[in-house]
C-alpha cells in the first residue's frame, strides 16, 4: 500500500540505494521493482552499443522545492518552450510559475517522488568535456543523443518503461525522462490532491499559493495520469 507521505516525496524508507557507476559519489534511491526493470534496459542498452547513465532519480518534496524555489528567486535558469533562459526579472509571480512549471514539477507533484522514474543519458555518446543539458535539442536528429532516443522509442515498453513527458499539455518534452509505469500508476492511483495541497500549503513562500491555484486545475497533467 503507498502511503500520503510516500506519493508526497517525504518518506524514502523503502527505496534502494543505488549507484549508476562504482565512481559516483553520491548514492541515488529507487524503487526496488523498478530499480531491476532498469537494470535490465541498461544491459539491453549497453548490448546495443550505449552505455547508460542515470542522472537523477528518486527526488524528495525538499529537493524539489529548493529547485523550485532557486529558479523562482532567479538562483537557476527558467526556460522557454524552445529551451532558451528566460528574464523573469520582469515577470509577475504568477508567470514567473507558470514559466518554471514547464520544465520543473510543483514539489508534491512531482514523479521522481515515487522512485519509479528516472532521468537518463547516455554517457559514451555525450562529446568529451560536454556538460550534460538534458533539454531535447540534444535528441535532434543529428545530434549526439540522437541514436538514444530512437534507442528508447523502440525498447522501452519491453522493460516496462515509459517515457511520460510528451510535450503536450503545456509542458517540456522530455526524452531523458522515463519511468516505470506499472509501479509508477500504484503511487498516481494511491494520490490525493487535498494531502499534497495541505502539505505545499504548510509552506510560506511566495510562489505556493500560485503553485497551488496552478496544481488545483493541472494536477493530472503534472503527475502524467494516463
Amino acid at each position: 500500500m503507498v502511503t500520503k507521505e510516500q506519493y508526497l516525496g517525504v518518506d524514502d524508507s523503502k527505496l534502494a540505494n543505488f549507484k549508476d557507476d562504482p565512481r559516483r559519489l553520491q548514492v541515488l534511491l529507487a524503487d526496488r521493482d523498478a530499480l531491476k526493470a532498469l537494470g535490465n534496459l541498461f544491459a539491453d542498452a549497453y548490448d546495443k552499443g550505449f552505455e547508460l547513465g542515470v542522472a537523477s532519480a528518486y527526488r524528495s518534496f525538499y529537493k524539489q522545492f529548493k529547485i523550485f524555489d532557486d529558479k523562482f528567486k532567479g538562483k537557476r535558469p527558467v526556460l522557454d518552450e524552445n529551451e532558451n533562459p528566460l528574464d523573469i526579472s520582469t515577470m509577475s509571480d504568477k508567470d514567473k510559475v507558470l514559466a518554471i512549471v514547464r520544465f520543473s514539477a510543483i514539489p508534491g507533484f512531482s514523479r521522481h517522488h515515487f522512485g519509479t522514474d528516472f532521468d537518463i543519458y547516455a554517457k559514451n555518446l555525450l562529446p568529451k568535456g560536454k556538460e550534460l543539458e538534458l533539454t531535447a535539442r540534444e535528441y535532434q536528429k543529428g545530434n549526439y543523443f540522437y541514436p538514444l532516443g530512437q534507442y528508447l522509442g523502440n525498447n522501452l515498453q519491453k522493460f516496462g518503461f515509459v517515457r511520460p513527458f510528451t510535450g503536450k499539455s503545456g509542458f517540456g518534452f522530455e526524452p531523458w525522462h522515463i519511468s516505470f509505469n506499472k509501479k509508477a500508476n500504484e503511487f498516481i492511483d494511491a494520490f490525493k490532491l487535498d494531502d499534497a495541497i495541505e502539505y505545499l500549503g504548510s509552506f510560506d513562500e511566495p510562489w505556493v499559493p500560485l503553485a497551488i491555484e496552478y496544481a488545483k486545475e493541472h494536477f493530472k497533467e503534472l503527475l502524467c495520469k494516463m
